[in-house]
Order: structure tokens, then sequence, then C-alpha cells
């Protein structure tokens, strides 16, 4: 994997007829705080493009509400599909898959994300929003007061920045 300055790149793959987004960071903090920050409902807004009406610790039904966006009032239905705490979290979002895997080495926690949809012109878009999400992410588990950098606020932290750079990025790898 490429590097982003200290974060390694987004990869986007093909896979049958969707796309696969995957992003993979190592966190230093314990397991159990990084799974308490991707499935507990009140921590989700803090760094997370979505709040969800319930904790993601079983499968099923779940609402999940954009945060800082203009779509912010539009609830989408998704659905947790599997809950192996604290290793392994897979849930739809809208016609998405998200799958969370959280590998435990030392004190430190991997996490990757796999965001698997079906518009290749998203991916730039995807990359970025999530890029930002998980340095809030990194951020929070840090200890540190962060904004909310997802949704519309995404701008202001460089989202237009990271869309294009990542848009470069996916077209050379896809002309090669």
């Amino acid at each position: 994997m490429k590097r982003h300055g200290e974060e390694l790149m987004p990869i986007l793959n093909r896979s049958d007829e969707k796309w696969v987004l995957i992003l993979e960071r190592t966190l230093k903090h314990p397991i159990e705080d990084v799974w308490a920050a991707l499935t507990e409902s009140d921590q989700l807004p803090a760094w997370g493009p979505f709040a969800t009406d319930r904790d993601l610790v079983s499968t099923g039904a779940v609402t999940l509400s954009h945060v800082n966006h203009s779509e912010e009032n539009v609830k989408r239905q998704g659905e947790v599909l599997t809950v192996e705490a604290p290793h392994l979290l897979i849930f739809k979002w809208g016609n998405d898959i998200l799958r969370w895997e959280l590998i435990s080495s030392s004190n430190n926690t991997v996490l990757i994300l796999r965001h698997r949809f079906t518009d290749y012109q998203m991916a730039p878009s995807l990359a970025a929003g999530w890029t930002l999400c998980l340095k809030g992410l990194t951020g929070i588990l840090d200890g540190k007061q962060m904004p909310s950098m997802a949704g519309s606020n995404a701008v202001l932290y460089g989202w237009q920045e990271l869309h294009d750079e990542f848009k470069k990025m996916f077209e050379s790898e896809a002309n090669r």
C-alpha cells in the first residue's frame, strides 16, 4: 500500500459488478476502545458520516441518518449483517456494504474498512470522506476535541483536495 503522509492510501478494487474501497489504519489504542467507537450510537456521530438509532452490537435493522449533510434529515434503512465482537462488523448503508475488521496487535489495533459500492464515479468522494472520518476517529481515540469532518463540513478540512488527489490516483491506476 502507498502512503499519504503517515496514512496508507486507499485502494480501489473491482469485485464482480461492484467496487471495493479499502482503507487501513493502525490505531494506537486497544481493540475494545476502537470497537466501542465503531459500534456505540453515542460515539458514531462524533467522527463518522452518520448517526444510528441503536448500537451496532447485534444483527438486524438499523436507521442511519447523515451527519452535517444537506440530506441529514433523510433517514436510510440499514441492516447489521454480521457482528463478531470485537473483530468484525458488517452492515448495509443504503445499497452499500461496509465491512469493518479490527486486528489486535500489542496495544494497537489495525482497522481495515472495506466499502463496497456500485458507482465508480463515487470512489474519490468516498475515499476523501472516509479519510477525514478516520482522521476524526483517530483524534477522538487520542482524547482530542475533534470537529465533525463529515458531510458538508468535510470541505472545511481538505475534502476537495483529497478528492482531487484520489481521483487522479484512481484514474492513473485504471490506465495501467
